[in-house]
């Protein structure tokens, strides 16, 4: 990562953009979302700049920007599209300490200004570090049809409500409150629906919300499959991306591990072994006994015998300490006979012997090595027919 992505508060905040034609106009009109100070200079002024400039929504300057006039400057824009005033402002900046964009040049630029979905207060900012500006706005259209336009609305009436919700819950149980009520209204349009009627569907939520169930830690061994966050169930995805504490270890792809909250605890099993003289379950109950109520821990796994065989064993442990044991089973690889590898059939086994793991089975001695039985048995595995699996539907779902 180049470019660091941050939000920067510009209420009251005095920006200027050297240059009042064509190319400063889409800034300019991007910068007036903000409450910022916005002060353009620049000879012959596109009639956009003239008429914003006599509605008060900016000051323009009918000549070149000078050093005195980035006294309190925050940022400054080169959209002169001129490579000797482009440098001029460049050393301006410079001199002053402030950072720099000089429009549609990005070797020149300090700073880049993303493409953005607007749902004031709710933002999101998409950026390619000026490599695929296309792809960004393809990118932005996506998320435009995922975020409703109402989604600002609700956000900023749910502000009045956090009180409410911060009295009656504990902060474990603020947090699953809002991401049932937030899951919910991403499936609906609030638009039209008055501020009362929104507040009172939020009480009664409220009234209604287990806050019993919300306090039970859970602990979920999660199966990643074949490490490729595209294939990754549903289930198994959504309890990623809301996680408390998630372990892990070297099989486990970055990608994948880049879903989790980035204030999760993620604990490195391989490192920890390495350098305690614990077990990876002794490991693993050590930081469950310290989790506080409600949260959400993950193990993540992938797809091998050692992990179907520890699946007994590690719900004892956990339950042990009063947290509820969940496996969340993934989509298996299926390898044919062509493939010059061992055929994979544990999902099958697993789905045929559910309800004996929890006793400690040995996944193993359930169904023992016999490649002419395990191909007898599981002829669907191993010759294209594989049911459910052809239709994206991940086996397994929970």
């Amino acid at each position: 990562m180049k470019y660091f992505p941050l939000f920067l508060d510009l209420v009251g905040k005095k920006v200027v953009i050297s240059g009042a034609g064509t190319t400063a106009v889409p800034k300019i009109r991007l910068l007036m979302k903000t409450r910022a100070r916005i002060l353009v200079f620049g000879m012959m002024p596109e009639p956009e700049i003239i008429n914003w400039h006599s509605q008060g929504k900016l000051i323009h300057f009918d000549r070149e920007v000078a050093s005195e006039d980035l006294k309190n400057c925050v940022l400054l824009y080169g959209a002169d599209n001129n490579p000797e005033k482009d440098q001029k402002v460049l050393a301006l900046g410079e001199t002053h300490g402030v950072l720099v964009n000089i429009v549609d040049n990005l070797q020149l630029s300090q700073f880049i200004t993303p493409a953005i979905v607007d749902r004031d207060p709710v933002t999101v900012a998409i950026g390619t570090e000026g490599t695929a500006p296309v792809l960004a706005r393809k990118i932005k259209a996506r998320v435009e049809d995922l975020l409703p336009v109402s989604l600002g609305k609700f956000a900023k009436i749910s502000t009045t409500f956090r009180g409410r919700v911060a009295s009656k819950l504990s902060a474990v149980q603020i947090r699953s409150f809002w991401a049932s009520i937030f899951e919910g209204m991403l499936q609906k349009n609030v638009q039209a629906m008055p501020e009362e009627k929104i507040l009172e569907n939020l009480a009664t939520s409220l009234e209604n919300f287990d806050a019993d169930k919300a306090g039970q830690s859970v602990f979920y061994l999660v199966e990643s499959g074949v490490n490729n966050p595209d294939l990754l169930t549903v289930k198994a995805r959504r309890l990623i991306e809301n996680a408390d504490i998630v372990f892990y270890d070297h099989k486990i792809s970055k990608h994948i591990l880049e879903l989790a909250r980035r204030e999760a605890q993620f604990i490195d099993l391989d490192q920890r072994t390495s350098s305690v003289t614990q077990s990876r379950q002794q490991i693993i109950k050590t930081i469950c006994q310290k989790a506080s109520q409600g949260e959400t821990i993950l193990q993540l796994g992938t797809n091998t015998l050692q992990m179907w065989e520890t699946l007994g064993p590690e719900s004892s442990n956990i339950e042990e300490l009063g947290i509820k044991f969940e496996f969340v089973p993934g989509v298996s690889p299926i390898r044919t006979q062509g493939s010059g590898e061992k055929p994979t059939d544990l999902l099958s086994v697993f789905l045929d012997n559910r309800t004996r793991w929890k006793d400690g089975v040995n996944l193993s001695s359930v169904y023992p090595k016999q490649p002419e039985e395990s191909e007898e048995k599981f002829p669907h595995l191993l010759h294209g027919n594989r049911s459910s699996l052809d239709t994206g539907v991940p086996m397994g779902e929970g």
